[in-house]
């Protein structure tokens, strides 16, 4: 369009950056022997893929150790050479959960623990003059808090026009377990029947520990605060994970 105007430069915004870091003095990078109560660093993994999906500059910070002289000095390294500043890890009500009280003295905390599952123990505020994402530890609670909140923030910094997300309206083929209380993201695989309608089933177990369970699923089935049990046959509300590609 520029060029059938003729207009040869235009000002435009440099790419937004994101600096990034786990937290854990159980996580070990891949290739090392794990030893008793330790698990692999995947979180970092999952959230640079999908930052490079969103066309950021990406800053990994790698694992910073359960220390509060570490966890503070990484915080001021970030927020000076980031927009934006997302942790894994380290805001729940553990002894070595020593995020949220750091940021508490460097920053601002607007809000901390949603009412929704996987995902409760995440905390949002402001570092310097970077914007904070405390996310949860476990892996899937990491994907489902970044798509419904982490993409729709670094879109509108991007400059994007906010937008809802599409949801499709499908027949659940599986019982899904719930307890009224909380809305839930459950792991789905969307698909069409012979008849033309939209259906879906669970991709198997809910943890927010089991990336296999969105690993090979294609959408998040949303049940909302109210919901109780889904029975086969029941309409729920869908969220394709198409929403958060580019």
């Amino acid at each position: 369009l520029l060029a059938s105007l003729g207009i040869p430069e235009v000002q435009v915004k440099r790419r937004l950056r994101v600096a990034f870091f786990s937290t854990g003095d159980e996580l070990r990078s891949l290739g090392q022997v794990l030893g008793e109560g330790e698990i692999y660093d995947s979180n970092r993994y999952t959230l640079y893929s999908m930052l490079t999906d969103m066309d950021c500059d990406i800053i990994d910070m790698g694992v910073i150790p359960d220390q509060p002289d570490a966890i503070r000095d990484a915080f001021q390294t970030a927020s000076i050479n980031a927009d934006v500043v997302l942790t894994s890890g380290g805001v729940s009500v553990g002894d070595a959960d020593y995020v949220k009280m750091i940021l508490d003295d460097l920053g601002k905390i607007d809000f901390w623990k949603l009412n929704m599952k996987p995902g409760r123990p995440l905390a949002f505020g402001q570092l310097n003059k970077a914007m904070f994402f405390g996310l949860p530890g476990n892996p899937v609670a990491v994907m489902v808090t970044f798509f419904q909140f982490v993409i729709p923030a670094i879109r509108k910094m991007m400059g994007e026009e906010s937008q809802d997300e599409l949801t499709i309206n499908a027949i659940c083929q599986t019982k899904l377990k719930k307890n009224p209380g909380r809305t839930e993201f459950q792991r789905g695989i969307m698909s069409r029947n012979e008849a033309g309608e939209m259906i879906v089933t669970s991709s198997g177990s809910q943890g927010a520990g089991i990336l296999s369970s969105i690993s090979r699923s294609n959408c998040l089935i949303i049940l909302d605060e109210a919901q109780g049990t889904v029975e086969a046959g029941d309409t729920v509300s869908v969220q394709p994970y198409i929403n958060f590609m580019r």
